[in-house]
């Protein structure tokens, strides 16, 4: 397998890990759709965040 093609597979991998944190981030942006404002729902996108690095073992 190529290496983007792995990256890609491995992100996939560490997105479908981490559910809950996605779940509760998707939540929080579908609840401020039309009231949307700079860090919002910062404190669910970086607990998703910090579990997908996590699980690819991975900073950025």
């Amino acid at each position: 397998m190529s290496k983007p093609k792995q990256t890609i597979a491995s992100f996939s991998k560490s997105i479908a890990s981490c559910a809950k944190p996605a779940a509760a981030y998707g939540t929080c942006i579908s609840a401020t759709m039309n009231d949307v404002t700079k860090g919002v729902c910062e404190k669910e996108f970086l607990a998703f965040k910090d579990c997908v690095q996590a699980a690819m073992k991975r900073k950025w």
